[in-house]
């Protein structure tokens, strides 16, 4: 034996023991049963990197149409040991895919939780993009903890329709400059569901509302959402609109945040606030909304709101009890029944554009009756 080796012995029994006397001694005498388990969970999990590619590859096989495989993927993360926020989104992505490669949504309906009876506007997100969904569920998860927002009787479902085959959309809709999707299928697979509002979710376009259905992108925010929301109960927007639809908007009749001047008037008309229930004394401020036009805007808040610049996210109390009365009151906006029934006429279709049209005078009738029962 090796002098080198001696000493390597030598070292080794010296060592080692010290080595597990400091581990005892040092080692936390508080530690529990489930510390020690969420210990070994933690060193157990998948490293973050090795579970966003498998991920991503998930996605990609999604969006080559590989839909069973890119389920089988999803499934496969969702077994594995993730940290909170990768498996909260590989299972949704796993939901979704399973449901849809098992049956393309034919028993949705069992899957929506009922609304509440007050709901006045009840309102299904809708996506042909998987990677729409977290999104989706953003939305909805800070829309019910916004405070701001509690008195409003606006319901979202709790479960996103999410058709990657018939639903696609384009951001450049009928070269409108605007981002839009084809309904057709949708419309007919939608004809069971009790909603009244629409909110389509794609990859890349303008965000904007029509009628009842509002179409956002996959890079708008929650603060874009609410923006838009408001165009479902009337609002208009307070930055200068263009000449086009400044030409259509400022000629047109007032809004919960803005009253018009016409040229030829002396002075403001506040009829219509007073009636959604403002006080006659409100202050006005000139407002941008027709800067292209002959017409001028004027709002009831001197600050910037959330209809000029949706970042701020200031919606002032005058602007919320607005919402709350347009709301209350017999609808006079189109629910996204209108969008239908307009769809099917321009294709000559009577038959479905009169179940759409029954549908939305159902919505307007029942919302009547329940503002004369209060």
């Amino acid at each position: 034996m090796t002098l080198f080796t001696k000493w390597g012995i030598a070292l080794a029994c010296v060592l080692i023991p010290a080595w597990l006397m400091v581990a005892h001694f040092t080692k936390d005498p508080g530690a529990t049963p489930e510390d020690l388990l969420f210990s070994n969970q933690v060193s157990n999990q998948l490293p973050i990197k090795v579970a966003e590619q498998q991920l991503a590859h998930g996605i990609a096989l999604w969006r080559n149409k590989k839909y069973q495989q890119a389920e089988q993927e999803f499934s496969t993360l969702a077994a594995k040991n993730l940290n909170e926020e990768l498996g909260s989104l590989t299972s949704l992505y796993q939901y979704h895919a399973t449901a849809f490669n098992k049956n393309h949504n034919a028993d949705f309906m069992s899957q929506l939780s009922s609304l509440p009876n007050n709901c006045k506007q009840k309102i299904l997100f809708v996506t042909p993009d998987i990677e729409s969904l977290p999104q989706a569920e953003y939305f909805r998860s800070r829309f019910a903890q916004d405070p701001r927002l509690s008195s409003l009787a606006i319901c979202i479902y709790d479960v996103t329709w999410f058709d990657p085959v018939d639903l696609s959309c384009k951001e450049n809709w009928q070269q409108s400059g605007r981002l839009g999707c084809q309904l057709t299928s949708l419309a007919e697979k939608l004809k069971k569901l009790p909603f009244t509002h629409l909110v389509m979710f794609a990859n890349k376009g303008k965000a904007n509302v029509h009628n009842g259905i509002m179409f956002l992108d996959r890079k708008d925010t929650y603060d874009v959402f609410i923006h838009e929301l408001a165009h479902f109960s009337g609002f208009i927007d307070e930055y200068p609109l263009t000449k086009e639809l400044a030409k259509r908007v400022c000629a047109g009749v007032d809004a919960p945040n803005i009253v018009f001047k016409q040229a030829e008037q002396s002075k403001v008309d506040r009829h219509y606030w007073q009636s959604i229930g403002l006080q006659n004394s409100t202050d006005l401020y000139a407002a941008r909304t027709c800067n292209n036009h002959t017409s001028q805007a004027y709002k009831a808040s001197k600050q910037l709101t959330f209809m000029e610049y949706h970042d701020t996210a200031f919606i002032p109390a005058s602007y919320l009890s607005a919402w709350q009365k347009q709301l209350q009151t017999t609808p006079n906006q189109p629910s996204a029944h209108i969008n239908f029934a307009q769809l099917y006429e321009q294709s000559n279709n009577l038959s479905e554009s009169q179940f759409w049209r029954a549908k939305y005078q159902q919505y307007i009738t029942t919302s009547a009756n329940r503002v004369s029962n209060l």
